[in-house]
């Protein structure tokens, strides 16, 4: 597998000049706040959303000043949604790190995400083409929608595969599509490119979720870096258990009902491997990520451009498909 740096640095020079206007833009009026800040900047992991949207404006040709701003902002947006959900999946690990609520409390760390979503839209305010704001504001309500959703399920073991997708496409998938979108957008593409460029992001992002739901059920907590387990504890069905349930008789299906009721969530993953085949649920899930990449690249099919960012945002989808396994 190609690693992420070879596939971003086409657009080396302008993520670091991200990194430097979200240096500028975090600096707090307080200086409590500093060493907050400065730990929730340590989370940037892998950028791919910012990179999505810098890669798309230069093959297109025509990446400029706007689209370090709108890669800004689509950072800071994902970077409020993990201190967020640390918080919602009671996670105690980040790139490695100490989440932010293990180190300064949940009330501090919930007020810190929304600061950074603020500082977000201030930002996107600053551009004379509005529909940064208009396209991320959307997003931001959709992947509070779908998070909301998520809640509003724990311990549904008959969810849906439809509403699964349904809830990954609201609270992941939409920032995907939005980065690509806008990185279309900003490089003054037709209509149809745009939706293109989305429909490419939306389809990866959903191939991300999925692969990260399967790595909290299968994954190592020392090659993904971050709380796993996390999943089941909460009581939330993802795709591959969804696909045990649907497989298994009406006593497997009670089985998994008691099991998500009465056992203590730190015992859950235990008994489920235990009492059930994990192994074709990951399998299932594994080729629906598959699909959805597969349906990525093929909204990219037949663009022109420049070569060397098409061929690094096609080579995204193995990227995200192999990764931290």
């Amino acid at each position: 597998m190609v690693g992420l740096e070879k596939l971003t640095a086409s657009v080396e020079a302008e993520l670091a000049r991200v990194d430097r206007f979200l240096a500028e833009k975090l600096r707090p009026g307080r200086p409590e706040l500093l060493p907050l800040l400065d730990h929730a900047a340590r989370f940037k992991g892998k950028r791919l959303r910012p990179a999505q949207v810098l890669l798309a404006g230069k093959a297109l040709g025509g990446l400029g000043e706007d689209h370090v701003r709108v890669a800004a902002v689509v950072e800071l947006i994902h970077t409020a949604t993990l201190i967020h959900d640390d918080i919602l999946d009671d996670a105690t690990l980040r790139r490695k790190l100490p989440t932010l609520h293990t180190l300064y409390g949940i009330e501090a760390s919930l007020l810190l995400g929304d600061y950074i979503y603020a500082v977000a839209f201030t930002v996107s305010t600053t551009l004379e083409d509005q529909t940064c704001s208009r396209v991320l504001g959307e997003v931001t309500r959709t992947v509070c929608q779908g998070e909301i959703s998520q809640v509003l399920f724990k311990g549904k073991t008959d969810l849906s595969e439809e509403d699964y997708l349904e809830i990954i496409g609201a609270k992941t998938a939409s920032l995907y599509g939005a980065a690509c979108e806008l990185g279309a957008h900003y490089a003054g593409a037709s209509p149809e490119t745009r939706e293109r460029f989305r429909s490419y992001g939306y389809n990866l992002g959903l191939a991300f979720q999925v692969v990260d739901d399967l790595l909290d059920l299968a994954g190592e907590e020392e090659k993904v870096g971050k709380t796993l387990g996390s999943d089941i504890a909460k009581g939330k069905m993802t795709l591959p258990l969804i696909r045990v349930f649907q497989a298994a008789g009406d006593e497997g299906r009670a089985e998994l009902d008691r099991v998500f009721r009465d056992v203590p969530p730190g015992e859950r993953r235990r008994i489920l491997e235990e009492k059930f085949d994990l192994a074709q649920g990951v399998a299932y899930a594994r080729e629906k990520a598959r699909d959805f990449a597969r349906a990525g690249l093929a909204a990219l099919e037949g663009l022109g451009g420049e070569e060397t960012s098409l061929e690094a945002l096609r080579s995204m989808a193995s990227f995200v498909l192999e990764r931290d396994w």
